[in-house]
C-alpha cells in the first residue's frame, strides 16, 4: 500500500487502483492508499479491516466536484459493511453523498422513486471508495481536504 499526497509524484502507470478510506467520523481526515491488482479483502490493509466488517458489499458510486469552473468527477465502487444496517451501525454521510450521487446522476427512475431524505441511500460504518489509477484520478483524491 502506498500513501498518496500532493508530494508524491505517482502516475497511474505506478499502480492499479486508488481507494480513498472514509471514516464514519468525519473528525477523522479521509486517507488514500494504492494498490497493485485489486484490492484486497484479507489482511491489515484489506477490505475486510478498513471497513470494520465481515462481509463487504461493493456498490456503485460517484465523486463530483465543480471547481474552478470545471466539472471534476469519478464513478468508482464503493466497498462498504453489507450487514451494517442491520447492526444499527452509524451513517456515514461523506460515503452516503458518494452513493446519492450516483443514484442521482445514474438512476433517474430508481431516485424519483425513493425519498432520499429517509435514508434509502445511506451507507452506514467505514467505506471506501475505490477508482482505477489514472493521473486526473490520482489528482483529485490527493487534492481531496476532509468533508
Amino acid at each position: 500500500m502506498t500513501q498518496v499526497t500532493k508530494d508524491n509524484d505517482y502516475t497511474a502507470d505506478s499502480f492499479d487502483h486508488v481507494a480513498l478510506r472514509i471514516s464514519v467520523n468525519s473528525d477523522i481526515p479521509m486517507k488514500t492508499s494504492t494498490w497493485t491488482g485489486e484490492p484486497p479483502f484479507q489482511g491489515s490493509n484489506g477490505m475486510y479491516e478498513q471497513c470494520g466488517c465481515k462481509m463487504i458489499q461493493i456498490v456503485p458510486a460517484l465523486f463530483w466536484n465543480p471547481k474552478n469552473g470545471k466539472n471534476f468527477e469519478m464513478q468508482g465502487e464503493l466497498y462498504c459493511d453489507e450487514e451494517g444496517l442491520l447492526t444499527n451501525k452509524t451513517v456515514n454521510w461523506r460515503a452516503s453523498q458518494l452513493r446519492k450521487w450516483y443514484l442521482e446522476r445514474n438512476n433517474k427512475e430508481l431516485v424519483n422513486s425513493i425519498d432520499l431524505h429517509t435514508g434509502d441511500y445511506n451507507i452506514v460504518g467505514d467505506a471506501c471508495f475505490v477508482v482505477k489509477a489514472s493521473d486526473e484520478n490520482i489528482s483529485i483524491l490527493a487534492d481531496m481536504k476532509k468533508n
